[in-house]
């Protein structure tokens, strides 16, 4: 039986995640540029991220709680509207605590995006399509750093860094209208029924330790040790581009782009064929195309071999991300998905992140740039190991779907 999956609401809801990565993707490939410009040292640039991924993992787990009970609206506006104004104070001080405390509130505010809207995606999605719908958000969001990146190095080595901050900050605010149009109405009738199941609200909390944090326990694992390349290799492949390859601040913007446009192309097809191969192969087929990508990465000497290695880093991406999602997804209850979804992103992908920009940073002033990318290889490897061997392909439980097991390695 065919019904419609893609609502008005929806088409808002993804549109203003896009909004919200491009006014972030403006800045990610220049602003490790502009604070090194400002005299900040490799292992407090790597510190600084990090900072900013410690906001995100608490305001990312909160963010999606707060969505399950009361909507989108307000965390959506938190991400868009109000991140945006922040972004402006990254022109206003060079002064390195300052620094520090607008990157954590940043990272607070701009997590408001992620977990309810993977919450809400994951909650529309129909049950056998669940990858390939976490896969339409990562084609938008790709997209959007796409866009966002192509002109930030131009735009920083023409007008200055300064510029690049009230651009991302139009584009923030530009999304924050469109929730207050797009959602004003709809909301309310939405938010309704999370707040109400009485039939499953006596079970939930007997089996929330195994239908719920089992589940992500081993998948928080694996994704911490994926986006631990990820932060490695997001925070310090503008230094490796300009520093060890010697590219401009122009071509940086070009291999982000290049990434994004990698994501976006094969995206959705990666979602389809994991839902149809199996969630758990395309995890592992994605850590280690991932892992191959920075070993590459850190012997690259020129830029097209840099540009080899950013496309191949960004298919294992799109290989990992929708599957891994859609089987979490697969194992939560929809009135929890907002919140475990959030925790997902906040406490996983995140602390991932945050060990791989300040390792990262301090591995770069050690031993340099090629024991900095080997790190992410070694950790997409255990990562492949550890899903091998812990994650375990379920069953898909919605009533009336006759879902078949997923597949397996």
């Amino acid at each position: 039986m065919k019904k419609r999956t893609i609502s008005g609401e929806m088409i808002v809801v993804v549109a203003v995640m896009g909004l919200g990565v491009l006014a972030m993707s403006v800045l990610q490939p220049v602003l490790p540029l502009y604070l090194t410009s400002i005299g900040v040292p490799p292992e407090v640039l790597g510190i600084m991220f990090s900072v900013a991924m410690v906001g995100m993992v608490l305001g990312e787990s909160s963010w999606g709680w707060v969505a399950d009970r009361i909507g989108l609206r307000i965390p959506l506006l938190m991400g868009t509207a109000v991140s945006a104004v922040l972004v402006l104070c990254f022109a206003l001080t060079t002064s390195v605590p300052a620094i520090f405390l607008i990157f954590f509130v940043w990272g607070t505010l701009r997590s408001a995006l992620f977990g309810p809207g993977r919450g809400y995606i994951g909650t529309a999605a129909p049950a056998l399509r669940k990858a390939t719908f976490m896969a339409i958000i990562a084609v938008m969001l790709s997209a959007s750093r796409s866009l966002g990146a192509l002109p930030s190095g131009f735009i920083a080595d023409t007008w200055g860094y300064n510029t690049v901050f009230f651009a991302s900050c139009g584009i923030g605010l530009a999304g924050g209208c469109l929730v207050l149009l797009g959602l004003r109405r709809r909301r309310a009738a939405a938010a309704q029924p999370p707040a109400s199941p009485p039939s499953s609200a006596g079970t939930l909390p007997s089996r929330i330790a195994a239908s719920v944090f089992r589940p992500l326990a081993s998948q928080c694992l694996v994704a911490m040790l994926q986006f631990l390349g990820l932060g490695v290799f997001m925070t310090f492949l503008p230094l490796l581009a300009t520093q060890v390859v010697g590219v401009s601040a122009t071509e940086v913007g070009v291999l982000f782009t290049i990434s994004g446009i990698v994501a976006v192309v094969l995206g959705i097809p990666m979602g389809i064929a994991a839902d149809r191969v199996g969630k758990k192969t395309f995890m592992v087929l994605g850590l280690v195309v991932s892992a191959a990508a920075m070993a590459g990465a850190a012997f690259a000497d020129d830029f097209p071999w840099l540009v080899g290695f950013v496309i191949l880093h960004s298919w294992g991406m799109a290989m990992f991300s929708p599957a891994a999602l859609g089987m979490l997804s697969d194992s939560i209850a929809p009135q929890r998905q907002s919140t475990v979804m959030g925790v997902y992103g906040g406490v996983c992908e995140n602390t991932g992140v945050i060990a791989g920009s300040a390792l990262g940073g301090l591995i770069w002033s050690a031993w340099g740039p090629e024991a900095t990318f080997l790190t992410g290889t070694v950790s997409g490897c255990l990562g492949a190991v550890v899903c091998i061997a812990l994650v375990k392909a379920r069953a898909l439980r919605n009533p009336g779907d006759g879902a078949p097991d997923d597949g397996c390695c």
